[in-house]
């Protein structure tokens, strides 16, 4: 009977002995929970842009970035970085306080001045009726997402009310935040994923004027097509002067598209105002190649009938250029 309770005494301890140890064993290969990133608020005032140069896809801007935080470990403010930098020598950024301050709230703030030129790349497919944006980005260089991430302000974006871009509408500004990973580890070989971090994107939306664009830009190709036009209006026997007006007509479409490129950045692909001039081209051409069909007409004595080939010539050419003109417009101020 005693032999019987004291293998049930060592029965019972080996089976609290192997409990305790699966306890401790569990705990031990537990993954641990990660921390929550530490949440920074962060808003922008943009108080002036100078200096746009849209041949070296450029611009100057005055920004106040602000941060708000919790953590007593982090300094948002000290290690926040501009990722879209032009000439990073000449940027200044200084601190509206020496030491960030400690909020009501119990969040510590501080608040940015950032001067300097950036860097956005603009694309010219609808020039000039092409909407473009003024960007500013930034993001932590010290810490990446899991550790801090930046959430927007209630009001997270103002933009000075006296702000003016001369030859530009300036719209709305906007504030959006998304994770964005490097694709590459920059070499550190301890790291097996790539470095991802919380960036901000600051926008302003800009655009030109479509009416005073629209004069400068395409009244002098609509003066020369006018004045091309006049070949196919003027009498059949006249061959030399409908010629001359051709020719002069299509090297005056040359000179203004030369004229035009000046102002543009080298692009790689046809502007709207590129194939506009090209439509003048072909109006021009075909122009010409209607005068040439006439003067064998003329030459055998069929005036009236190079007359009435002139005059459909005329009204077929005018549309198709007035219907292509006004199609690459419409399609252009859509997509801007």
């Amino acid at each position: 009977m005693n032999q019987n309770r004291r293998s049930h005494r060592i029965y019972l301890q080996v089976r609290l002995c192997l409990l305790i140890g699966l306890v401790f064993a569990t705990r031990a290969f537990a993954q641990p929970e990660l921390a929550e990133p530490v949440q920074v608020t962060v808003g922008a005032y943009i108080n002036d842009v100078q200096a746009l140069n849209l041949r070296e896809h450029s611009y100057a801007m005055d920004v106040y970035l602000w941060f708000r935080w919790e953590d007593d470990e982090l300094v948002p403010a000290e290690t926040v970085e501009v990722v879209n930098p032009n000439e990073l020598w000449g940027h200044v950024a200084d601190a509206q306080y020496e030491e960030p301050i400690r909020l009501p709230t119990g969040e510590w703030y501080q608040v940015l001045r950032v001067q300097g030129r950036f860097s956005h790349k603009f694309f010219f497919y609808n020039y000039p009726y092409d909407r473009q944006e003024l960007v500013v980005e930034f993001e932590d260089e010290t810490h990446e997402v899991n550790r801090l991430e930046y959430v927007p302000d209630a009001d997270p974006v103002a933009v000075n009310p006296r702000l003016v871009l001369p030859g530009f509408h300036v719209g709305a500004a906007n504030l959006t935040i998304e994770p964005f990973s490097y694709p590459t580890a920059f070499g550190d070989s301890r790291r097996s994923e790539p470095n991802c971090y919380s960036r901000v994107r600051v926008a302003i939306p800009i655009s030109r004027p479509a009416s005073t664009s629209s004069l400068k830009m395409l009244l002098p190709v609509l003066c020369v097509v006018f004045g091309a036009s006049l070949m196919l209006r003027l009498k059949a026997t006249l061959v030399d002067a409908r010629i001359g007006i051709g020719i002069t007509s299509l090297l005056t479409v040359v000179a203004i598209q030369l004229a035009s490129n000046e102002t543009m950045p080298s692009v790689d692909y046809l502007v709207l105002m590129d194939k506009i001039h090209l439509t003048a081209y072909v109006y021009v051409l075909a122009g010409l190649g209607v005068v040439l069909a006439t003067v064998r007409q003329v030459d055998e004595g069929h005036i009236q009938r190079a007359q009435r080939l002139q005059q459909v010539a005329c009204w077929w050419l005018n549309s198709l250029f007035l219907a292509c003109i006004a199609i690459l417009i419409g399609v252009a101020i859509v997509h801007g």
